[in-house]
């Protein structure tokens, strides 16, 4: 299992309107792509329908399993793949002025929509997010990853199997206990609220402010102060300066040099804490 989990995105497309096949619904939570931070799931009838098209339209350009053929870009990977809902953006993509100079295609909404249910269908399976079995994630060192864990990875600086991590092991299943490893939720850290993001902003004139960050453009910045008001400066050149500060930034950090035996071997030492 790879150790990032991938946002796929690589090509790009004009984006018009289309329709949607009567009656056509897909099953699961969210909507298409990236939805509910869910990748959305179709019936198997549709998936079925979607194969023969897709090997029938798609395949001599984008591969047989959608991952890029010798003239086509990997779907999979496909920023309209993940911004599609039902196959409308797929449609438009296929009615757009760069792919009917590639390859001129007609097809009617209906089969639009299963070819496209077969694409995110190779989505989910490709992602891991389809059927992800125990075994093929608890492959790892028990010791390794005790080793890791109380050394080179320094997780024991800020995490502790008898504190924060007690009983862990019995809370998460192993795939959902390693995605938390690569890409923790920030409510999944105890203490750490869902923004957690501080900062500190030095105006021209006054002393320092801190606060929680809501938010940060080029043009201003909003701070929540302890008291739960909030306050904002605009930015002009730089000025205020803005300083921030994240609790997470150590997980994103580590990824940089992360290995997969490391990955695992930590996986598999936090899944026997129980």
């Amino acid at each position: 299992m790879s150790k990032r989990i991938l946002l796929l995105t690589l090509s790009c497309a004009v984006l018009a309107n289309a329709q949607v096949p009567a009656g056509a619904s897909g099953r699961g939570g969210g909507g298409g792509g990236l939805g509910g931070g869910r990748f959305k799931t179709y019936e198997p009838a549709a998936i079925s329908r979607g194969l023969p098209a897709y090997t029938t339209n798609c395949a001599s350009c984008h591969g047989a399993t959608a991952r890029g053929g010798k003239t086509g870009p990997d779907l999979i990977r496909s920023s309209v793949t993940m911004h599609d809902l039902d196959g409308v953006q797929i449609g438009n993509t296929l009615q757009s002025a760069v792919h009917q100079n590639a390859v001129k295609l007609s097809l009617p909404a209906n089969q639009v929509y299963d070819i496209a249910a077969y694409v995110h269908s190779r989505v989910i399976e490709s992602s891991g997010r389809g059927q992800v079995h125990t075994a093929d994630v608890l492959v790892g060192d028990t010791k390794a990853g005790e080793a890791y864990f109380n050394g080179a990875g320094k997780c024991n600086t800020c995490h502790s199997v008898s504190g924060d991590l007690k009983g862990i092991g019995g809370r998460f299943d192993a795939p959902s206990l390693q995605e938390r490893i690569v890409m923790p939720p920030r409510n999944a850290v105890k203490g750490v609220p869902a923004n957690s993001i501080k900062a500190t902003v030095t105006p021209a004139t006054g002393p320092p402010v801190t606060g929680v960050l809501m938010r940060q453009t080029d043009f201003d910045v909003i701070l929540r102060l302890a008291d739960g008001s909030l306050q904002s400066w605009t930015i002009s050149k730089g000025v205020p300066k803005v300083v921030t500060t994240d609790p997470l930034q150590i997980h994103y950090d580590i990824m940089k040099s992360l290995k997969d035996s490391d990955m695992h071997n930590v996986t598999a030492y936090l899944a026997g804490v129980k």
